[in-house]
């Protein structure tokens, strides 16, 4: 279960490439704008782009309220107008364990042992667990300096059966005297502010990591500076499975003492780091990481060592792939896509003619898709940058792209297309096969030309060359033979590794959905029970995975709960914001002569909606709209195109409008809800369900009528007090449109900036007095039994 634990709104300064114009607010990597109302506008003009400051210093300086400063800095970061950093307190200093796994490592633990003695740090302790060495490790440490007072030795395990890292890490903090627990290993040197640049930061968070950095200057030492899988980094962050910022390498991680105690160590040898990281965050710890506490690591020279220890790496995807559905996907624009095709239909005429109309409507279609953003692009920025910036910013953006989809084709599939082209060779089909190897050279090449252009490493470019294959060759044999040894290949699937951006990418992946569900096999089906009501859901993506691995449903199970104890047989549903019909199958499947109205704007999600509903047998009627308090068309950000993603929303109209370039967005019919039930001629709801992402209040105002009748008696709504500022509105105007109409209002859970909120239309009893349903509810609730 998800525990809601404190969470340090850090601090923040604005990026250099991001300037101010009255209330405009302009980024040119990427290209972006964002229009801020005057406070906004005037809580922003007090940020420096050197030094990080609290929210509460910006907005006492602004003269507005801390809090709202706070969510309003939060949602610029995450737009990527602003940098963070943890927060921290210079002032908190408590004494630290710090614990060192070691196994046969003599002479680099030597090394560590005296970089830890160096620390520039009030009171520390070092504990070192030793696994069965039988080097003179344990001997060399008893002998060391530090073993004179500060030094501790636990010894584990045998040189026969070794306990293993992550169990060796757990007797570690058992044996810690301290409540904060620090973490390096044998073949690192901590630099002196270590912890004195760390520790202040667990003031405010649970669990920081800083940077790794290469501790020679050999040649494996120069590529790790820049391809290092441990160092995440010039920036800070929050640590996100699905971000830039993974996890935190115990190279260099501290935690409190509490946070181990709940969160242990895996008892393995591998990614057991990525797995305490991700449980903590799961657990609702606060995980950060500050790249300004530095470890440097002792790398092994030896190529073949260097391409083990990446075949090691890779070998974990799999194993972490079982158990989770985390990782960030890579941007495929469309467009390329398209080229590509238009270039295979022309090589097919090697021995087949092509269509030359065929071949002209793909290349127009890429043309179209490389040109629609720039001349979007510019059209709404003109007033604010010129056309050689919007130019200068997509052509770097494509750049960017075509390097990272580069990098995620050379590390996971180079292998199994450069097979293909050998296929073609064998089949005499040379035209294929020269323009397959050609590929497939090129995509390999591509990025280690863009690294060693941009870093400029102190190696030979064929020095580079060799480590960079080295890298990714061996990662990659450590991923299939992960795949083999754990038996999945979820981590290889390339639904899970790239997704489809661009203009058209939404009309792609719609035309996409039928060949992806018809591919999806029956075991990729799953069931969900609540208050004994079961539905069934496919699933097509990692997204979907997340939400119905976890036992909570990611805290929806309690609202579902309560409204299967609500809802009567005849009850007409409205499910606004339905997804892929969680609360509308369930809603459906309780229901017996009732109607479920699902509305959902989302291509893929309207696509998975119907497919769903179909399978549990439930006769919904789908509106693939989107409500509001007007009809017409609008813009809606499709920020993801997986089933399942609930973050795309329409663009706001209000005075905080963005007008974001570089976002991926259709154009999308909306209508109030009164008129789509008067026009549909669909029954009046009697029940409605609201998840907008910030538009609440305007498809509030759009049911206006619906709501204002008797018949209509319970509303649930999820607000997002964030993005609802960005339209205009407030959770207390939600709350009053909803109090004005008659409704009793309850907070049913409440998490970050969010809450789900029950309104419920009290009804007369036979003795004159009301009843809100709440008594009701809890005299019912324990019928609802979760199986």
């Amino acid at each position: 279960m998800v525990r809601n634990h404190r969470r340090s709104s850090g601090r923040y300064r604005r990026r250099e490439d991001v300037s101010t114009r009255g209330t405009a607010l302009i980024s040119t990597l990427p290209l972006a704008v964002t229009r801020l109302n005057a406070a906004a506008a005037d809580v922003i003009a007090t940020l420096e782009t050197e030094t990080f400051e609290r929210p509460a210093d910006v907005a006492a300086r602004a003269g507005v309220d801390p809090e709202a400063a706070a969510r309003l800095l939060d949602q610029l970061h995450r737009r990527g107008f602003l940098e963070w950093a943890p927060g921290r307190d210079e002032s908190f200093a408590p004494p630290v364990s710090v614990v060192v796994t070691v196994r046969n490592d003599r002479d680099h633990l030597l090394d560590c042992l005296d970089a830890l003695e160096a620390l520039e740090y009030p009171e520390y302790e070092v504990v070192v667990v030793d696994d069965g060495s039988t080097d003179g490790t344990l001997e060399a440490a008893r002998a060391h300096r530090l073993a004179e007072g500060w030094l501790r030795i636990v010894s584990v395990g045998s040189p026969a059966e070794p306990l293993g890292i992550g169990a060796s890490r757990n007797r570690g903090v058992d044996a810690a005297r301290h409540d904060i627990v620090a973490f390096t290993d044998a073949d690192c040197r901590p630099r002196p502010n270590w912890l004195s640049a760390l520790v202040p930061c667990l003031a405010e968070h649970d669990v920081v990591g800083g940077r790794v950095r290469p501790h020679g200057t050999d040649t494996v030492d120069a590529y790790e500076g820049i391809n290092s899988s441990l160092d995440m980094g010039e920036s800070a962050s929050r640590v996100d499975p699905d971000g830039a910022t993974p996890y935190l390498p115990t190279a260099n991680l501290l935690a409190r003492r509490s946070v181990l105690e709940r969160v242990p160590f895996p008892e393995r040898n591998v990614a057991e780091d990525v797995d305490v990281c991700w449980r903590a965050i799961e657990q609702g710890y606060d995980v950060v990481y500050a790249a300004d506490g530095i470890v440097e690591h002792d790398y092994r020279d030896e190529v073949r060592a260097f391409a083990r220890r990446r075949g090691d790496y890779g070998g974990s995807e799999a194993l972490l792939a079982r158990t989770y559905q985390y990782g960030e996907r890579v941007s495929l624009p469309c467009e390329p896509i398209l080229a590509v095709i238009t270039i295979l239909t022309m090589l097919v005429g090697s021995w087949k003619r092509p269509s030359p109309l065929v071949t002209a409507t793909f290349g127009a279609l890429a043309v179209i898709g490389s040109s629609v953003p720039i001349v979007r692009g510019y059209q709404r920025l003109r007033t604010m940058i010129t056309l050689e910036t919007v130019l200068r910013s997509r052509g770097r953006e494509a750049i960017s792209r075509l390097y990272a989809v580069s990098k995620e084709v050379t590390r996971y599939y180079s292998g199994p297309l450069a097979l293909i082209a050998f296929v073609f060779l064998v089949a005499e089909q040379p035209t294929m096969a020269v323009a397959s190897f050609a590929a497939v050279v090129g995509v390999v090449v591509f990025p280690a030309l863009v690294e060693y252009t941009v870093k400029r490493p102190s190696i030979s470019p064929m020095m580079y060359a060799k480590l960079y294959l080295a890298d990714h060759l061996g990662y990659q044999c450590g991923v299939y033979r992960g795949a083999i040894v754990h038996r999945t290949l979820a981590h290889l699937s390339p639904l899970n590794r790239f997704r489809v951006t661009g203009p058209l990418a939404a009309a792609t992946t719609t035309l996409a959905a039928p060949i992806v569900a018809a591919l999806s096999s029956e075991t990729d089906v799953r069931t969900i029970s609540v208050g004994g009501v079961r539905v069934r859901f496919r699933v097509h993506s990692t997204t979907e995975s997340w939400w119905f691995n976890d036992e909570t449903l990611r805290g929806e199970r309690s609202m579902l709960a309560d409204l299967i104890s609500r809802l009567e047989s005849d009850d007409v549903v409205l499910d606004v914001g339905a997804n892929v019909g969680l609360y509308s199958c369930i809603a459906g499947s309780t229901l017996e002569d009732g109607h479920v109205i699902a509305v959902e704007p989302h291509p893929t999600n309207a696509s998975t909606l119907a497919a769903n509903l179909e399978r549990n047998g439930i006769d919904a009627h789908v509106v693939r709209q989107a409500l509001s308090s007007t009809n017409g068309i609008e813009l809606f950000e499709v920020l993801e195109d997986r089933a399942g993603v609930g973050t795309s929303a329409l663009v706001s109209g209000s005075a905080n409008a963005e007008a974001e370039a570089n976002c991926d967005r259709i154009d999308v019919e909306v209508t109030a809800g009164d008129t789509l039930v008067e026009r549909a001629d669909l029954p009046t709801p009697t029940v409605v369900k609201i998840d907008v992402e910030g538009a609440e209040l305007d498809v509030l105002h759009g049911l206006d009528g619906t709501l204002s009748k008797p018949e209509c008696r319970l509303v649930y709504c999820e607000i997002h007090s964030t993005a609802l500022e960005t339209f205009g509105g407030s959770p207390t105007d939600v709350e009053g449109f909803l109090r004005e109409r008659g409704f009793v209002l309850e907070h049913i859970r409440e998490w970050g900036d969010r809450c789900h909120l029950r309104a419920i239309r009290p009804v007369e009893r036979y003795d004159g007095s009301t009843d809100d349903g709440v008594a009701s509810y809890r005299r019912g609730i324990e019928e609802v039994t979760e199986k």
